[in-house]
């Protein structure tokens, strides 16, 4: 009997040295798991990093371009204007300057162009009225125009 309760335990002890064998299986297994999920985490942290910092030189660079643009865009805007009156001012006695119209010019362009030139205080009204137009008469390219000096 008391051999019997004997290998009893022992097998009891087998058991549990089984079960313990397999819970430190479990836990080397988890806790190679954990390094790995570790080594990810730091992996991903380090991808989105990269990938920050790569989104702010790309916004840099767009937001320079766009600004090189704008830049580029008013210089012709001013040029253009200058153009216009500078092409076109010849002093007519003294009623005012020769304008021949060009291609997309309007009485207001005219206007603005030759009060921004020569500091000029005309409307779109002041023209036509100078030169006769009806209200809705079309300008022509190659027409000349007096625009008035006061």
């Amino acid at each position: 009997m008391e051999r019997r309760k004997i290998l009893k335990a022992a097998d009891q002890v087998d058991r549990v040295d089984q079960q313990v064998d397999q819970i430190q299986s479990r836990v080397t297994a988890l806790e190679q798991l954990l390094a790995d999920l570790r080594q990810q985490s730091q992996s991903l942290k380090e991808s989105l990093a990269n990938a920050a910092a790569k989104s702010s030189q790309e916004r840099t660079a767009l937001l320079e371009e766009v600004s090189k643009m704008l830049a580029e865009r008013k210089e012709r805007e001013k040029a253009k204007a200058t153009d216009k009156a500078a092409a076109v001012t010849k002093p007519v006695e003294k009623e005012g300057y020769e304008h021949i119209v060009a291609k997309g010019d309007t009485l207001s362009s005219i206007a603005q162009a030759y009060n921004s030139e020569y500091q000029l205080k005309l409307t779109s009204e002041t023209i036509r009225q100078a030169n006769q137009l009806a209200k809705n008469a079309p300008l022509k390219v190659g027409q000349k125009l007096i625009v008035p000096s006061k």
